[in-house]
């Protein structure tokens, strides 16, 4: 009775130190499998262009745009109290101007001269063609992120063009044909996708900020999903020698919407033809 009386604490301590070590190995594993997880982007996010009024926005971001890391340090001056005095139109006029100007300068000479004689009436989307993929990807309406383990699907409004992303480790096809929204291939960096895409055709890059892009650019784009999941940051690199003197890289901030739903107007409304 008595050998039994000694011996069975320390089966039981050491039956308590085999499941705390189990424990501990099952939450390092699952830990593990948390960090090596994709971030979760999947759902409707939003510029501050139709969802202004959202409460997570930041000061600094209601005054977004597709802006380069110089105009959004020009903004954070603009934003300092001694200049409480400029109006929120001072200041979006102001971010605009230093935009536009920050792009103007990598331009080339090719970019020049073809702006010099572009007639916006030539705009392709006046006949209802859809935006190439650089347009796609700055246009500031809602987008839809379908998330899965293969391909990502980026769905947008009106004339954007829905995009395939896919993840499951292809490379882009050699000598494959040029198109205006391109081969799109994505992975992840840690809370970051990342999208390689290639085999562009010339097209305009972006209406708002007049810029155009040669056959055979590409892109690089990363969004990057807040601690919180609320904001997705994204990061766009236009590569293109031909009509930029440097790659141009421009910078937003996207609002998880869940209650957004998106809208296609009709091309007639678009354009203007009834």
């Amino acid at each position: 009775m008595s050998h039994r009386g000694i011996t069975r604490p320390k089966n039981n301590s050491m039956i308590k130190l085999l499941v705390i070590l189990t424990l501990g190995i099952l939450l390092s594993f699952r830990f593990a499998l948390g960090q090596d997880s994709p971030p979760n982007i999947g759902g409707v996010w939003s510029t501050t262009v139709t969802a202004i009024d959202h409460p997570n926005w930041s000061v600094e971001e209601l005054f977004a745009c597709n802006c380069t890391s110089e105009t959004y340090e020009y903004l954070d001056e603009l934003l300092m109290p001694e200049n409480d005095h400029l109006s929120a139109l001072e200041i979006e006029e102001a971010i605009s101007t230093h935009n536009r100007a920050a792009i103007r300068e990598l331009y080339t000479q090719e970019q020049i001269d073809y702006l010099a004689v572009f007639d916006h009436a030539d705009d392709p989307s006046i006949q209802c063609e859809l935006f190439g993929v650089f347009r796609t990807i700055l246009h500031n309406d809602p987008i839809l992120i379908e998330q899965s383990q293969d391909q990502i699907i980026i769905r947008p409004e009106d004339l954007a063009a829905d995009r395939i992303i896919y993840m499951d480790g292809r490379g882009h096809p050699e000598n494959g044909p040029l198109s205006a929204i391109g081969h799109s291939i994505g992975w992840y960096e840690g809370n970051t996708l990342v999208i390689e895409t290639a085999n562009i055709s010339a097209n305009i890059a972006e209406d708002a900020l007049n810029i155009h892009n040669a056959d055979n650019a590409r892109t690089i784009e990363r969004y990057t999903l807040s601690e919180d999941g609320t904001r997705l940051h994204g990061q766009f690199t236009l590569i293109d020698p031909i009509m930029f003197s440097e790659p141009l890289v421009l910078e937003r901030t996207r609002v998880f919407t869940p209650e957004v739903e998106l809208l296609d107007a009709p091309c007639e409304s678009i354009s203007g033809e009834m």
